[in-house]
């Protein structure tokens, strides 16, 4: 099974301390858009595309299925707020038996503690706009994935299309 990361894009300030209505802003936009080329190149080919319900991700998952042509949309999911662990998203996977390559679009530092849970990495560190892959030879058990690799977001710069 491979299970993929992406933190969310570039996100405008809290407003009224509203952080769970925050938007993506124009230049986290505009560095998704970027990425997709980096996408297409690594293959990414997502069965399921899982998101947190926030926009900034439900909008960074959005971009991430144009980018790569995927048809399916993304999955907002209620278990992968702010604050969600291991636990809560791999009842995300049970929620979609048939998938093998599945995405999660969420926050930090979720998804970094995940990865390095799955890996048995000491830290794992996932820049705004980052990506993952950790690959298992069957079930993702903690401490049983191998970082095939993970994508810094300066990258999506220098190969703008």
């Amino acid at each position: 099974m491979i299970l993929y990361f992406l933190r969310h894009g570039h996100a405008l300030p809290a407003r009224d301390g509203d952080d769970a209505a925050r938007q993506l802003s124009p230049e986290g936009e505009g560095a998704m858009r970027a990425a997709a080329a980096t996408w297409r190149r690594l293959n990414l080919r997502p069965d399921v595309v899982a998101c947190s319900p926030l926009p900034r991700a439900i909008r960074t998952a959005e971009l991430l299925c144009e980018g790569i042509g995927l048809s399916r949309p993304p999955f907002p999911d209620d278990r992968l707020r702010p604050g969600a662990g291991w636990s809560e998203m791999a009842r995300v996977i049970g929620s979609h038996p048939d998938a093998r390559r599945v995405l999660f679009v969420g926050h930090e530092p979720d998804l970094s503690n995940a990865v390095a849970l799955l890996t048995g990495a000491a830290s794992v560190r996932m820049r705004t706009g980052g990506v993952a892959c950790v690959e298992f030879p069957g079930t993702p058990e903690p401490g049983s994935g191998e970082i095939a690799w993970l994508i810094d977001p300066d990258l999506y710069a220098e190969h703008e299309a």
